[in-house]
């Protein structure tokens, strides 16, 4: 395994377990599908880091569904032109009004605390947590953290197995356990650990692995306005998630991105 890649597992494993007595334990992620027809388009929308608010499923026309991808895609190029935080922060309120027109938002969900959650509501909570010594130390393994970000993930073709993967901190304590277990008991023992870390209901921070899509990244955090096609992983993601058959958009906040 590559050395970068160990260092960063081990970095994200500290994170996690330093910030998990601090986050609420109502953070959860389902996972979910999407379908289309000929005339139609289905989208889910669903909230990471919040509890309460049911998944809202929608059937879009082609027009509509083609005004709500150019939506993303005006996000992303306005966040690429942020020059501040407030900047961002106006571009993600417009956004939500018109996702909210669109009967978007999450079940129950109010276009105010949709504004809120994707901005990163429990922001000063995290930044006091993480003092500027550590946030140094971490930033340099991180593509950036403390953003607001907006990414359209497209389906690779290419890939046999595309997956969108959600993860909570339990997995790196499982981890370890799972192969010594497996040593011991056989490899059943060690399958039903991953599968107890995978059901556990307790997910103290979202976790998301992204693999087989082709993305397009864009955020405004510490490190300024950062953009990227090659993002794998966003740790302690809050915010939104639209899927559709072929596309997953993201528009919240995350402490980091690599």
């Amino acid at each position: 395994m590559n050395d970068n890649w160990v260092k960063k597992g081990l970095v994200v494993s500290v994170i996690i377990l330093f910030l998990g007595v601090a986050v609420a334990p109502s953070i959860n992620f389902t996972v979910v599908k999407a379908s289309s027809d000929n005339d139609l388009v289905e989208v889910t929308t669903q909230a990471c880091g919040i509890k309460g608010f049911g998944n809202t499923t929608v059937k879009l026309t082609r027009e509509q569904y083609a005004k709500v991808d150019l939506l993303f895609e005006t996000i992303n190029s306005k966040l690429n032109n942020a020059t501040s935080r407030e900047e961002s922060i106006r571009i993600y309120h417009e956004a939500i009004i018109e996702l909210d027109w669109y009967g978007l938002l999450p079940q129950g969900m109010s276009v105010e605390k949709a504004q809120r959650l994707v901005t990163g509501c429990n922001q000063n909570r995290y930044e006091r947590l993480l003092n500027n010594r550590l946030r140094q130390e971490f930033s340099p393994l991180f593509i950036n953290v403390f953003c607001l970000l907006s990414i359209n993930a497209t389906i690779n073709p290419n890939e046999d197995l595309p997956m969108i993967i959600p993860l909570g901190p339990l997995f790196f304590i499982c981890l370890p356990l799972a192969t010594m277990l497996e040593k011991v008991g056989g490899p059943y023992l060690g399958l039903l650990i991953f599968a107890f870390m995978y059901l556990f209901p307790l997910r103290l921070m979202n976790l998301i692995f992204i693999y087989g899509y082709y993305t397009d990244f864009h955020s405004f955090g510490l490190k300024g306005a950062v953009d990227s096609n090659d993002v794998f992983i966003l740790l302690g993601y809050t915010g939104l998630t639209l899927n559709f058959v072929d596309k997953v958009y993201f528009l919240g906040f995350a402490l980091g991105v690599f």
